[in-house]
């Protein structure tokens, strides 16, 4: 019995329909492998976000990685974009639990600061806060009771974009603006952070804290 003409081109059709795709899919791995870093790139890139310098009536620096972001600190205190510093966190860092000594990571921040020649009537602490939601509430209410204008947040770069959004939310309707600044990581290179284990995972914690937050408020 003959086969009915529609039938008889319908198979060809779907072979070259499938091989369309696979060539179609092999040309876009090639694209993406030549283009790999300056994927890998952005895909880092995209979590640092600094604000334009400006001068602010505080600076708050967050909780954890006390060494990179008091340094960063200091040095922002010497250029003069602020001339009170307060450090927030409630945790204790996880190298003094080890050892049972007590301190908070807003503690320990404040003791590199003064060891890099701050001098202590410019820091204060603010030890509250065990996450980045709960330390932007805590400098809301330490600034709306200041009365300052415009505050500075110091964090590690790759936690800008996240902070920045989190802070504003919560700060800048009460009228005070919020300036993120940037430390920059001993830890991570969000030019080659695909080489290390501490840039995969960093990269893969912040985009899912970046989802949290965006669902979250």
């Amino acid at each position: 019995m003959a086969v009915p003409s529609s039938r008889r081109w319908w198979p060809g059709f779907l072979s070259g329909r499938r091989a369309l795709w696979l060539a179609s899919l092999v040309v876009l791995v090639m694209i993406a492998w030549f283009c790999r870093i300056g994927i890998l790139r952005s895909i880092g890139g995209f979590l640092v976000r600094e604000d334009v310098p400006a001068h602010g009536d505080a600076m708050y620096v967050l909780g954890g990685a006390a060494l990179e972001r008091s340094i960063a600190a200091e040095r922002y205190f010497r250029e003069g974009w602020a001339s009170h510093i307060v450090f927030t966190g409630a945790n204790t860092p996880d190298a003094l639990g080890i050892f049972g000594i007590k301190g908070t990571e807003a503690a320990m921040g404040q003791r590199v600061t003064l060891l890099a020649g701050v001098p202590v009537e410019h820091t204060e602490l603010l030890e509250v806060g065990t996450s980045t939601w709960e330390e932007a509430q805590a400098v809301r209410d330490h600034a709306l009771a200041h009365q300052y204008d415009t505050v500075l947040v110091v964090t590690t770069e790759f936690h800008t974009r996240r902070v920045g959004n989190v802070f504003r939310e919560a700060i800048e309707p009460s009228g005070i603006t919020v300036l993120v600044r940037a430390a920059p990581s001993v830890r991570y290179n969000p030019a080659r952070w695909w080489e290390k284990e501490d840039g995969l995972l960093m990269v893969n914690n912040e985009y899912v804290k970046l989802v949290h937050y965006a669902g979250e408020y």
